[in-house]
């Protein structure tokens, strides 16, 4: 069995399909373990009864379906709410929940801390410390949307806490592609996101 297991929210669909086949597992059940981690929310594989056992095994002994930890969760006087989640290594990331007449809109961070050194910008401060991966992106969605509970959807996302998108945009770029997904993912409209940038080119 691995030491070190992958957090399986990092993977892309296309890399998880990959994965399976070289393990002679057919590509259709990506697209089932994905919409039971994003669209079922659930945390383990074995809970995952339209997959084989052998195959859930496979995937428990290699994977992890992990939660980021809430470190606290302050609420504002306009219903904001933000959250201090705390990195398998330590580090900590914020990400608010800013609740509107019809829908609920997220604020995500891509890095912890930043290196742009923007002076209106409090994570200025903190100087550049590592981006976080897709998986971690993708983490503060999903683990929002779990709070929030399946009666209020989450419909609009934003990157604009922690960090410069466009800075890490390998693991954003995989990031919006789970988060976009309508059939093995969070099925985002890609009109609802938002990445803000400070204007790193190119």
């Amino acid at each position: 069995m691995p030491s070190i297991k992958t957090d399986i929210n990092a993977l892309s669909r296309d890399e998880l399909i990959d994965w399976l086949a070289r393990r002679d597992i057919a590509s259709f059940r990506a697209e089932q373990i994905r919409r039971w981690i994003f669209f079922e929310q659930v945390d383990t594989f074995d809970v995952m009864t339209n997959i084989k056992k052998d195959i859930r095994t496979l995937l428990s002994e290699h994977f992890t379906i992990p939660r980021l930890s809430v470190v606290t969760i302050e609420n504002s006087r306009d219903g904001c709410c933000k959250f201090l989640f705390e990195l398998t290594d330590g580090n900590r990331i914020e990400s608010v929940l800013i609740p509107e007449r019809t829908h609920d809109t997220v604020c995500i961070s891509s890095q912890v801390g930043c290196a742009q050194g923007c002076r209106f910008c409090l994570t200025a401060r903190m100087g550049f410390i590592r981006n976080l991966t897709a998986g971690e992106i993708i983490a503060q969605v999903r683990d929002i949307q779990h709070f929030l509970g399946k009666e209020n959807k989450l419909t609009n996302i934003v990157f604009m806490g922690m960090g410069e998108p466009l800075a890490n945009y390998d693991h954003v770029r995989t990031a919006i592609g789970t988060l976009v997904d309508d059939t093995a993912g969070l099925g985002f409209s890609p009109r609802k996101i938002t990445v803000s940038t400070s204007g790193l080119v190119p």
